[in-house]
């Protein structure tokens, strides 16, 4: 499954990308955000991917001119939920602090929110001491939930509602600045690793004149 709006294009991750998340993953600077923290091998990270790739999990790798530079994912909740999880990370630090990592999650909420369907709520797990990842999701809308049980870490939420009031202005800006490159583009075919809804808007496109 492939992904392209605002100039960017998401991957879905597949088994010959399992070296590279891991790489990246385990930098000290991107592991210390992470609820989990500890060094992920080879072995574990091959687990994971099979125990995650399946029609509930969705992991992309962002790719901008050509050049792979984070991951974003959304992930339900549960199996009967309408409210799906998300992530990102930006391994690449020249993105840090610009517009791309706003593009990418407003990507992923018009997915889930527009064009699937798919969701009613938003979730996101920050840590207290990572301001700057609270703030990027504050400024999306997101409201503080509740504290986890250890106490360090914010659950966050953002309802249907409150993305399409919130993120209106969000989306026209990043429509004008991405030099109206604001189409989504959906490359992919009916797959059972897919979503009902996800298959659904594949089988409306092509029969679309």
């Amino acid at each position: 499954m492939i992904i392209e709006q605002y100039g960017l294009t998401y991957i879905r991750v597949n088994e010959l990308d399992l070296e590279t998340l891991r790489y990246w993953r385990n930098q000290s600077y991107i592991r210390n955000t992470m609820q989990y923290k500890e060094y992920i091998t080879p072995k574990m990270q091959i687990k994971w991917f099979h125990n995650m790739n399946n029609k509930f999990n969705y992991y992309f790798i962002i790719h901008h001119n050509h050049k792979k530079i984070g991951l974003i994912n959304c992930k339900d909740t549960s199996v009967n939920s309408k409210i799906a999880e998300g992530g990102i990370f930006i391994w690449d630090k020249n993105y840090w602090g610009t517009s791309i990592p706003v593009y990418a999650s407003l990507s992923m909420l018009q997915a889930v929110f527009d064009i699937f369907q798919s969701g009613d709520a938003s979730l996101a797990t920050v840590a207290i001491e990572n301001k700057i990842a609270l703030d990027f999701n504050l400024k999306l809308g997101y409201e503080i939930q509740e504290k986890t049980s250890d106490g360090k870490y914010l659950k966050l939420y953002l309802s249907k509602e409150k993305y399409h009031i919130h993120c209106k202005k969000l989306l026209r800006a990043a429509e004008l600045m991405s030099n109206n490159q604001s189409k989504f583009k959906l490359t992919a075919q009916v797959s059972p690793l897919q979503s009902d809804e996800i298959n659904k808007y594949i089988i409306t496109s092509l029969s679309k004149p």
